[in-house]
C-alpha cells in the first residue's frame, strides 16, 4: 500500500513521462496555484464576494419574474380593452345628439352603463389580473 505523501508527489512530479497529461497536469496545477493565490490575497473578503454573488443571482431571477408577471398583466389588460372593445363598440356621434331616436338613445346608454360597469369590475378586481395560481385574499 502506498502512502498517501507518495499519491500527492505522483501527481506533482509523474514518475511515468506522457507529454499530452504532463501538459493537462501542469495547467490543472498552475490553475488551482491560483487560485489558491487568489483566495489567499483576497483573505476574508471572499467569502462576502461569493455571498454577494449568490445574492445578485437571486436578485435577477427576481427581478425576471417580477418582469414576466408586470408583462403578464399587460397583456391581459390589453385582451381585456380588446374585448370590451368588441363587446361594447363606441356608439357613434349621431346617437349622442339630441335629435336621435329613442331606441339609438337607450342603444347608448346600455353602450355607457357597460363601460361604467367594466370600469367599476376593473378598479374593484385589477389587483387579481395576472395572480395566476395565488391563494384567494378574502
Amino acid at each position: 500500500m502506498r502512502h498517501p505523501w507518495q499519491y500527492f508527489l505522483e501527481l506533482i512530479w509523474p514518475s511515468r513521462y506522457d507529454p499530452i497529461a504532463s501538459r493537462e497536469r501542469r495547467i490543472a496545477l498552475l490553475q488551482a496555484g491560483i487560485a489558491i493565490a487568489i483566495a489567499l490575497a483576497a483573505g476574508p473578503e471572499i467569502f462576502v464576494a461569493m455571498e454577494m454573488t449568490a445574492l445578485l443571482e437571486l436578485l435577477g431571477a427576481i427581478l425576471f419574474l417580477s418582469a414576466m408577471a408586470a408583462g403578464a398583466k399587460l397583456v391581459a389588460l390589453n385582451i381585456c380593452n380588446a374585448l370590451y372593445n368588441i363587446a361594447f363598440p363606441v356608439p357613434p356621434v349621431a346617437v349622442v345628439q339630441c335629435q336621435a331616436s329613442v331606441p339609438a338613445k337607450a342603444l347608448a346608454l346600455l353602450c355607457v352603463t357597460g363601460l361604467a360597469t367594466w370600469c367599476v369590475a376593473l378598479a374593484v378586481n385589477g389587483w387579481w389580473v395576472g395572480a395566476v395560481g395565488q391563494p384567494s385574499r378574502n
